[in-house]
């Protein structure tokens, strides 16, 4: 009796523990549900510390390691695409993987937005994480580098004091050097610090001119803008179409009257909300997740 007791213990227990924690070998193959994450989470850290880039070819899984390679082939279509997993999930319902934007696009995932797949294991990554890339910005040198004079182009008539630009004196009032009625001008400025005036070119002050005072400060302190509170939204799904994105619309309004459509770029977005509160919004979510339409919470945007 203990004995039979024993290798039913072993059979309804250890041996499923056993199978779930298999190492993963190169040209396994997985097979379940698909779906795709985008726009939402680009610039955001991913699970091995990259940043997201929603156009390159990657994908989130539960458990093998970061940097395996795989084949996922959509079972609709028999389109395929090769990504690399850089992220954890995905953590709703039956789902496998979760592919970046870019590489649902390449099977023609994005319109349905989950769909059957079938994965086969390339290569086997390391599992290290990495650090967020920085952005790094080239600067191409000129063909040609100019260089400055050592010394500067005389001035053809005396400075003020009596100095000449031939003589090396460095002169801080001289403004400009025109010429006016044919004859040659020059503006500096005035014994106040303040004034300025246009010389001849023998001395003669011709316009002595005050500039206009600059308008006083304001004493009165800038008031603080008010935050607007957050809000946030359950999205639904994403579709090109908008004949499908209405078709999950009319679905969910069954149970959700706060649902809509929304267009941004060339996506239909189906969302429930706005709440005031992201628990709010979790709360919702959870019911219509339970009722087979799970979404994510993001931002009202």
């Amino acid at each position: 009796m203990r004995k039979t007791f024993v290798l039913l213990f072993f059979v309804a227990v250890l041996l499923p523990a056993c199978v779930a924690t298999r190492i993963p070998q190169q040209s396994d193959e997985l097979t379940g549900m698909a779906s795709w994450y985008g726009e939402e989470f680009a610039g955001r850290t991913t699970a091995n510390g990259e940043i997201f880039d929603p156009m390159k070819l990657t994908a989130a899984h539960q458990t093998l390691p970061f940097g395996t390679i795989l084949d996922v082939t959509y079972l609709s279509n028999g389109r395929k695409v090769t990504v690399r997993i850089n992220d954890r999930g995905p953590f709703v319902g039956n789902r496998i993987l979760d592919l970046s934007y870019g590489a649902a696009r390449e099977i023609g995932l994005v319109e349905p937005g989950i769909g059957q797949v079938q994965a086969r294991i390339v290569a086997i990554g390391r599992g290290e994480r990495e650090p967020p890339r920085p952005y790094v910005v080239k600067i191409t040198p000129p063909d040609e580098i100019i260089s400055a004079p050592e010394r500067a182009p005389s001035v053809a008539f005396p400075l003020p004091g009596g100095s000449s630009a031939d003589s090396g004196a460095v002169v801080d009032n001289v403004v400009v050097i025109e010429e006016r009625a044919g004859e040659p001008v020059r503006r500096q400025v005035g014994a106040d610090g303040v004034t300025i005036q246009t010389v001849t070119e023998d001395g003669r002050i011709v316009e002595t001119r005050t500039p206009p005072a600059a308008p006083p400060r304001s004493s009165q302190p800038v008031p603080e803008e008010t935050p607007v509170p957050s809000r946030f939204v359950v999205q639904l799904g994403a579709f090109q179409v908008e004949a499908n994105a209405d078709v999950l619309r009319v679905r969910v309004a069954a149970i959700e009257p706060r649902v809509y459509l929304q267009l941004r770029g060339e996506l239909h977005r189906v969302r429930v909300g706005p709440f005031p509160t992201r628990e709010a919004a979790d709360e919702a979510a959870s019911r219509l997740a339970a009722a087979g339409y799970p979404g994510i919470v993001l931002p009202d945007s």
